[in-house]
């Protein structure tokens, strides 16, 4: 945030994005989403297994979530949605499903990261007011990374990502909702 003294008695508050980091408006706006979706904190924590959390904040559609997380014991497969608004209100859990993933599908996600050079990736175009915001978190034993694309191009390495993620869901979006 930005502080700007108009005055002895006024003070104009503005969020800034500085290049390659997101202020604190933007980090309450997405945290508000992942609190209201129950979503565990996985930044500063201590993860036996290795975490990828995609989070989808579309203007006036429903927000989404969805988590991979992998241990000893396989992979597991987490969405959920909301009825809320991404550019708006988080709403309530509507959906909240999860399935098993084989072998294949987290080794095609880990090439997707890899190929996509995920762990230096940096934000893409900057933050809008119509079109939706993609959030990407990763969490290995030793670090954890986030970085995030306003309105990816379809030919993107992030919106790859994130569209095949959404794929393995039984999650029915129209290819023109996906913005």
């Amino acid at each position: 945030m930005v502080w700007k003294q108009e005055s002895k008695s006024s003070t104009t508050v503005t969020s800034k994005i500085i290049q390659n980091e997101v202020d604190s408006f933007h980090l309450i706006w997405y945290s508000r989403f992942l609190y209201a979706m129950q979503e565990p904190l996985l930044y500063n924590r201590q993860l036996s297994k290795i975490v990828y959390r995609f989070t989808w904040l579309r203007t006036f559609d429903n927000p989404v979530v969805i988590r991979i997380e992998r241990d000893t014991s396989g992979v597991i497969l987490y969405w959920k949605v909301t009825d809320g608004q991404g550019g708006y209100s988080p709403g309530d859990i509507v959906i909240n499903n999860k399935r098993n993933l084989t072998l294949l599908e987290w080794d095609r996600l880990i090439s997707m990261v890899d190929l996509a050079n995920y762990w230096q990736m940096r934000r893409i175009d900057s933050f809008g007011t119509d079109g939706s915001e993609w959030i990407l978190e990763g969490v290995e034993l030793t670090r954890y990374y986030v970085t995030s694309a306003w309105s990816p191009d379809e030919n993107s390495d992030f919106y790859k990502i994130g569209d095949f993620l959404l794929n393995l869901t039984d999650l029915k979006i129209k290819e023109v909702d996906k913005y």
